[in-house]
């Protein structure tokens, strides 16, 4: 789905003709979905759904595309997982065809020319629905590997892209917390989409935490404070009512307040500058354009302009030390900060935004509490917000609302009748696709799949702005120059090792289900890359299901290390091999408290966390060719065709070396 994580993190439509692969989904007597896929993987459980367009039932999938292939290459191709049925078919030629437990045969050796040549893989899930395949290649000189997306290359044809506009609109209709007014007569069910559940931020004691003019500000128009906010114009401050019911609310919003009258601080000049340091460290401006500036790009990232006149004194801090406080579901990651980061980071952005704060020409009258509390119950704000007057709405019902045309009739209208309504903040494309998705029923709501929520959640958790994907490259990578000014003046901070952050195009292959919920919750007892200036946050919300739907959306079950039984022999084997007598791995790697010899030179995982990392197939395709698996490695090849360069050593097999290699891992 590379062209789709392009579209949410952008905000822009790209042409579909950047997707790689068209995947079918079908099931008896039910209409066919399409979907936009990155590579032949899929892993449903019985009793969950393929797509949220299908019944959780048996169901066929067939993925069609083409492959590339840049010099003449001969390649055996195989399955993993398990079905009733599965085919590969290139260039119309069927070459494979397994059924039950897949990974048994592989197919005949096929050479291909330069050039594209047409693929189709036919998918049957068992009985009860649940559906497990991987598609791999692997020729002479390179073990097996998941074929990579950038293999694969596809046009999207007119029912695959209404398919995906129509999935983009169910995304868009969450987002923007359509349900919580439109609630569903019956609810959604066991299984529903997640973000269904979510809530919008308390507000209660919100007048302990920002100033009033913010909050005016805020309600009367939420997209000059932020262009990409999901908060709807709920009044129209063109108006001297909509002004007035900014201001009744905001009076209403602080009226609870304890601490009064709180005079603005200036911040320590040195505390500024370490914080600084830490804004540059943390690459913030991944997801943030700076105080007062705005690149014009399409990465739509949050404006820190506002921050000076937003937050009272002390409470910045206490937002950054615990972002999720008051809004679980924040987009803001917990980045686990010290006392002494948290204040001086704070320091820094309260100087940095100061004077530069979004001018509105609105001219604001006198709010009032008790008129503010009718506002807030006109308006259903408690429908979003929890504890607020209007929590319950008012509003037609989601069966009702799927009955009318939303281009004529209701928030998105753009009849004059429609004024009085809420507008939601939102762009052309994802009006479209809004528009798109109310013509295929509600159904969808209630029933997700877990490969899917985890794309979404790479768009929500702006995973691509620090990671790359695929072949598109972080966002960071291109922009964090343009903070380091902020950090010139500490000693050293270029001259360490390598500072690239670890790709995302593998990590459901490559990562066992229960680490990934680790790093997600920032449970992690160590960290993987302590040499790393940057370090990933914690992300709470959905942790579990993002972290089994990236598992899911490389064709894996949930998986955690388990314990294997070793050979004594093959341990103390692979013991030898890591050490300078061998492959040398201790150069890069540590060993618990042994440091690595090149510690200075270099960065790499300590052998202690590997095991609990790691998947053993994913670990065996690393091993025989790093770059292969992830381009741009640092990680040297030790063997080519399974010829180790140690021929004394088990007779210079490879695979058998890279086996006590593993054995010894499992002791550390």
């Amino acid at each position: 789905m590379r062209y789709l994580i392009r579209f949410l993190a952008g905000a822009a439509w790209v042409g579909l003709a950047q997707a790689d692969l068209i995947a079918t989904f079908s099931q008896q007597g039910e209409p066919t979905d399409k979907r936009l896929d990155r590579i032949v993987a899929l892993s449903v459980p019985a009793g969950q759904v393929a797509t949220p367009f299908l019944k959780p039932e048996k169901f066929e999938t067939e993925w069609i595309g083409n492959l590339k292939i840049e010099q003449r290459r001969r390649l055996v191709f195989s399955f993993e997982g398990q079905g009733a049925k599965a085919e590969l078919s290139i260039n119309g030629e069927v070459l494979l065809t397994e059924a039950g437990k897949f990974g048994a045969i592989k197919s005949a050796r096929l050479r291909l020319n330069p050039g594209v040549h047409a693929l189709s893989v036919k998918y049957q899930s068992s009985n009860d629905g649940a559906g497990e395949i991987r598609l791999y290649w692997e020729e002479e000189g390179m073990a097996r590997q998941t074929i990579p997306p950038s293999a694969y290359e596809v046009t999207a044809d007119e029912a695959a892209t209404a398919a995906d506009m129509k999935r983009h609109g169910r995304k868009v209709f969450a987002e923007q917390n359509c349900a919580k007014c439109h609630a569903p007569a019956n609810g959604f069910g066991a299984t529903p989409m997640p973000e269904l559940l979510e809530i919008a931020p308390i507000l209660a004691g919100i007048g302990d935490r920002v100033t009033e003019e913010w909050l005016m500000k805020w309600i009367a128009d939420p997209k000059a404070m932020n262009p990409s906010t999901k908060m709807p114009h709920m009044v129209d401050p063109s108006t001297p009512q909509g002004l007035q019911q900014a201001a009744d609310l905001a009076a209403y919003l602080v009226s609870t307040a304890t601490k009064k009258d709180l005079k603005p601080t200036t911040p320590d000049p040195a505390l500024v500058k370490a914080g600084g340091v830490v804004f540059h460290e943390l690459g913030c401006v991944a997801c943030h354009d700076p105080a007062g500036e705005k690149t014009g790009d399409d990465s739509n990232r949050i404006p820190l302009n506002n921050v000076a006149s937003k937050y009272l004194p002390d409470q910045l801090m206490a937002f950054l030390k615990k972002p999720e406080a008051f809004h679980p579901y924040t987009s803001m990651p917990n980045f686990k900060l010290s006392d002494d980061e948290a204040k001086s980071l704070a320091a820094f952005l309260e100087a940095d935004s100061s004077g530069k704060e979004t001018k509105l020409s609105y001219a604001f009258p006198k709010g009032d509490a008790t008129r503010g509390a009718a506002v807030s119950e006109s308006l259903q704000c408690g429908t979003c917000h929890p504890g607020m007057p209007g929590g319950v709405s008012k509003a037609a019902s989601l069966d009702e609302i799927f009955k009318i045309d939303w281009a004529k009739k209701g928030c998105v209208s753009s009849e004059k009748k429609q004024e009085k309504l809420p507008k939601p903040n939102l762009n052309p494309k994802q009006l479209e696709a809004l528009l798109a998705f109310s013509k295929s029923g509600h159904g969808s709501l209630t029933k997700d799949n877990h490969a899917e929520f985890a794309s979404r959640q790479i768009d929500v958790k702006r995973c691509i702005s620090c990671h790359a994907l695929d072949e598109q490259p972080a966002l960071l990578s291109s922009i964090h120059g343009s903070t380091a000014k902020l950090a010139a003046h500490v000693k050293g901070l270029d001259e360490r090792v390598d500072q690239s952050r670890p790709q995302l195009t593998y990590i459901g292959e490559m990562l066992h289900t229960s680490y990934i919920e680790e790093v997600l919750t920032g449970t992690v007892k160590e960290r993987a890359r302590p040499w790393l200036g940057m370090r990933m946050p914690a992300f709470n919300a959905h942790a579990k299901p993002f972290a089994e739907g990236l598992s899911r959306l490389h064709g894996f079950s949930p998986s955690a290390p388990e314990k294997m039984k070793t050979d004594p022999e093959m341990v103390k084997i692979g013991h030898s091999l890591i050490g300078t007598e061998g492959f040398g791995c201790t150069t890069c790697h540590g060993d618990g408290d042994i440091k690595p010899t090149a510690a200075f030179e270099v960065g790499a995982v300590n052998f202690v966390q590997i095991s609990e990392r790691f998947r053993e197939g994913y670990y065996y395709r690393w091993m025989d060719h790093p770059a292969a698996v992830m381009p741009g490695s640092k990680m040297p090849r030790y063997a080519e065709g399974n010829k180790s360069n140690l021929q004394n050593v088990l007779e210079g097999d490879a695979s058998k070396q890279y086996e006590a290699i593993w054995n010894w891992i499992q002791e550390r």
